[in-house]
């Protein structure tokens, strides 16, 4: 767990021994290993595994495509920036009663609310990585006779992957508040798992169960930060020679 994980079990345990409502470590624990044994604790975690995948990949597909395309085109760039910068710091929580109305009170509703709220972030990020690009290198390219999306391809790209690394990273967070946001006010129909949970606690008072599922959240989102987005960086790091093998990273 580390001295971190440690401090946070403590600080939690005493938030928990002040305030009666708030369930501690043991109740809590306790709810999770009944969750993993009536089967409710891996349905959520599938579920959320599967909703935010499929979101997420969607997302990502298109925040880069459309931010290589702005970082490549200057004039559409600051035609369409300032509205990206605009939607990025938009709360999510307008846009969860619009996408109810269009689409109905369904999983497809927060899909939606969590695919449009990450393109943003991505799309800014993967341009102001592509704008970054240091011009020595495009010329460079242009040398070797590399040309349009050959040149993108060959020189661009790989330099500002490690700028496109971040921006997806911080599109996943971004992604995962959104479907918290859009579970909050769409309830149960939101096709995860986590709205049920917050109907319940809600109606009942209780957050023992709230407090598990969001253990499961955390443990969901710890895992894709370490064997994803921390790899991924590491990599990058290693095949650009800024990692030193005899230093811990």
């Amino acid at each position: 767990m580390g001295v971190v994980g440690l401090v946070l079990l403590g600080a939690w345990a005493l938030a928990g021994a002040m305030a009666d409502a708030l369930p501690g470590p043991g109740a809590t624990l306790a709810e999770l290993a009944a969750m993993a044994g009536d089967g409710r604790a891996l349905s959520i975690g599938w579920r959320v595994a599967a909703f935010m995948g499929g979101c997420f990949a969607a997302a990502a597909a298109a925040g880069v495509a459309l931010g290589l395309v702005l970082g490549a085109h200057p004039a559409l760039d600051r035609g369409a920036s300032p509205y990206l910068a605009a939607l990025q710091a938009m709360p999510t929580s307008m846009w969860v009663p619009v996408a109810a109305i269009v689409l109905g009170t369904s999983p497809w509703s927060l899909a939606a609310v969590v695919s449009v709220g990450a393109m943003p972030a991505i799309m800014l990020a993967t341009r102001t990585a592509v704008k970054n690009v240091p011009p020595l290198l495009l010329r460079a390219g242009r040398t070797f006779g590399a040309r349009g999306w050959g040149l993108m391809r060959q020189v661009t790209l790989p330099a500002a992957l490690p700028g496109i690394v971040t921006g997806l990273e911080l599109g996943w967070s971004i992604a995962f508040r959104c479907l918290v946001a859009g579970e909050i006010f769409s309830g149960a129909l939101s096709g995860t798992g986590i709205g049920d949970v917050i109907f319940r606690s809600r109606e009942s008072g209780d957050l023992t169960e709230m407090m598990a599922t969001i253990l499961i959240v955390l443990a969901f989102t710890m895992t894709v930060d370490r064997l994803v987005f921390a790899r991924a960086q590491h990599r990058l790091r290693s095949s650009r020679g800024l990692v030193d093998a005899g230093l811990p990273h």
